[in-house]
């Protein structure tokens, strides 16, 4: 089974609930990395979630005797009746005591951040965050090739569609490489050849939006449509050679 479907299949099976009542509390202990192995087994990791407070929920999925899903919840009093909401989990898929899936959560159940090891190598290979309102994604990174380094990040408005994806090349830690999307689709993608943190380089993506045409000059005025703008017209994308440096 791949890391991805596994990774399904056990989002599956693991309940998410937004709140619980307070009842067999066993443990109280909760970068780029999964965890320390050489920890305990069947501790939390408190690096990876905040744990002060926190009451610790642990389960013991595949019944080996050491628990794969820790559940943290922080007590709050609502109407007078205390109610333990959850605020982070994090999951061992393949049992080597280092967390492959983590999880935190706002108070009102959604998502807040998330990161997930994939290739259960010990290092993060995606990490989320989500708009703490909307329990939208507002940017994901990802370790492309595994090598324990993001190298792609991904932008979204607040109607979780994509903006912008970046990527760096050459592993410098800077990118160099950006896709510029409007209405979800490409329109645009920009190149740093010369890796020296400037665009070299805009190429627009053909028929990638519809194109509007203004009306005729009375006097001579100039003009231009949207897809190529009179010069001075004001267009945001950064001109190659320009020196400039998307966002």
């Amino acid at each position: 089974m791949s890391p991805r479907l596994r990774l399904a299949v056990w989002a599956a099976l693991v309940v998410v609930p937004v709140a619980a009542c307070s009842k067999n509390k066993k443990d109280k202990t909760i970068g780029n990395t999964g965890g320390d192995a050489s920890s305990d087994v069947g501790k939390v990791d408190p690096t990876l979630c905040e744990t002060s407070g926190k009451n610790v929920l642990s389960y013991d999925l595949n019944r080996d005797g050491r628990p794969d899903v820790w559940k943290m919840y922080k007590v709050e009093d609502q109407g007078g009746t205390s109610i333990e909401v959850l605020t982070c989990k994090q999951v061992d898929f393949d049992h080597d005591a280092r967390k492959d899936w983590v999880v935190g959560y706002t108070p009102k159940g959604s998502p807040a951040f998330e990161k997930a090891d994939f290739d259960y190598d010990g290092k993060f290979d995606m990490s989320a965050i989500y708009d703490p309102k909307t329990g939208k994604r507002i940017e994901v990174e990802r370790d492309s090739d595994f090598d324990g380094k993001y190298d792609i990040k991904e932008v979204y408005d607040r109607f979780e569609a994509l903006t912008a994806i970046r990527r760096d090349r050459n592993g410098d830690g800077n990118p160099d490489y950006w896709e510029q999307y409007k209405d979800g689709s490409l329109v645009a993608i920009l190149y740093d050849d010369d890796y020296d943190n400037k665009v070299d380089r805009r190429e627009e993506v053909p028929g990638s939006r519809p194109k509007f045409v203004a009306p005729e000059p009375e006097r001579g005025d100039a003009s231009g449509t949207l897809d190529a703008p009179a010069a001075g017209s004001g267009s945001g994308a950064p001109a190659a050679g320009s020196g400039s440096k998307p966002k």
